[in-house]
């Protein structure tokens, strides 16, 4: 297992080479918790393979769609022996970003899932065939149809879908 201070060392040296906000920490167990806020959404791509040089693994890539503020934000997780890097891309409402597919093939679905509940589009996919929901349901599903509050409940599932059935029967 590699120590604290060599993955911070590692985590370090990405946030030096990317334009963006930077903060790093380290419990008393020794893990390691890194926040990335890229400047720019181009600097995504040189990011993941700058983390997948040093072995992370991609966890998971989570999304937010703030219409009032006109912005989307992507969180994309990654795990380090048991440390964690979380790489943030602010997105103006609209823009896309780049696909990271082929540096973490796990990415697919994740990649998949937001294009089709936030809208936010991805450049270089292949396969963009939605997941979920019928190609009739309009995108940015999640932000008109479920607030934050209801999600974090834990509530969710069953008010999207009776919400989707109520819609769908409407049209």
């Amino acid at each position: 297992m590699t120590d604290a201070s060599t993955i911070k060392d590692r985590v370090m040296s990405i946030a030096r080479m990317i334009r963006g906000e930077f903060s790093i920490s380290e419990n008393r167990h020794g893990r390691v918790t890194a926040w990335i806020t890229l400047a720019d959404k181009d600097d995504l791509v040189a990011t993941c393979r700058a983390l997948k040089a040093f072995e992370a693994r991609l966890s998971m890539i989570t999304a937010l769609a703030d219409r009032n503020a006109g912005f989307n934000l992507l969180a994309y997780h990654f795990d380090i022996e048991g440390s964690t890097v979380t790489v943030k891309v602010k997105l103006a409402s609209g823009a896309s970003v780049d696909t990271i597919v082929p540096i973490f093939r796990n990415a697919d679905w994740h990649e998949r899932e937001f294009m089709e509940f936030y809208d936010i589009k991805t450049n270089g996919r292949t396969d963009n065939r939605r997941l979920f929901l019928d190609e009739s349901v309009d995108g940015r599903v999640m932000e008109r149809l479920i607030p934050l509050s209801v999600i974090s409940n834990a509530a969710s599932t069953n008010m999207l879908f009776e919400r989707l059935i109520t819609d769908r029967e409407k049209l």
